[in-house]
């Protein structure tokens, strides 16, 4: 008898080993590319927040100075709860002599933020990001 099936009938029937290894390769090549941009990304946007919730602290700071003459009493989880409460960012606020200046610092506390800057603003308005 005749084999009425055409060859390529039979090749259509699923993916071969090296086709699928193939694919496999590509996948793993783009992850290799986009898996540290992604990194980069998320720490860039969390640093970014962070200044953001620097500079609303120093807002709070001036608005405190201005109703008490002094940051005599002010204090970060007060003025500003969410760069305390941050799971990215340690914050510490130190006063400087006679309570009329004040350093902000944020250190990366979280594994995501690895080798990133500490971040410092001054009430000079010195920021270590500029």
């Amino acid at each position: 008898m005749i084999n009425i099936r055409p060859t390529s009938a039979r090749r259509m029937a699923g993916f071969t080993l090296i086709e699928l290894m193939i694919v496999v390769v590509i996948v793993a090549i783009l992850a290799a590319i986009a898996y540290p941009s992604y990194t980069r990304y998320v720490q860039r946007t969390n640093e970014s927040a962070a200044q953001g919730q620097i500079m609303e602290l120093a807002s709070a700071l001036e608005a405190h100075r201005a109703k008490n003459f002094s940051y005599a009493g002010a204090s970060i989880n007060a003025l500003a709860p969410e760069l305390d409460g941050s799971e990215h960012y340690r914050a510490e606020l130190a006063l400087g002599a006679g309570n009329q200046s004040y350093t902000i610092t944020a250190t990366p506390s979280s594994k995501v933020m690895s080798g990133m800057d500490i971040l410092t603003y001054s009430s000079a308005g010195e920021a270590s990001w500029e």
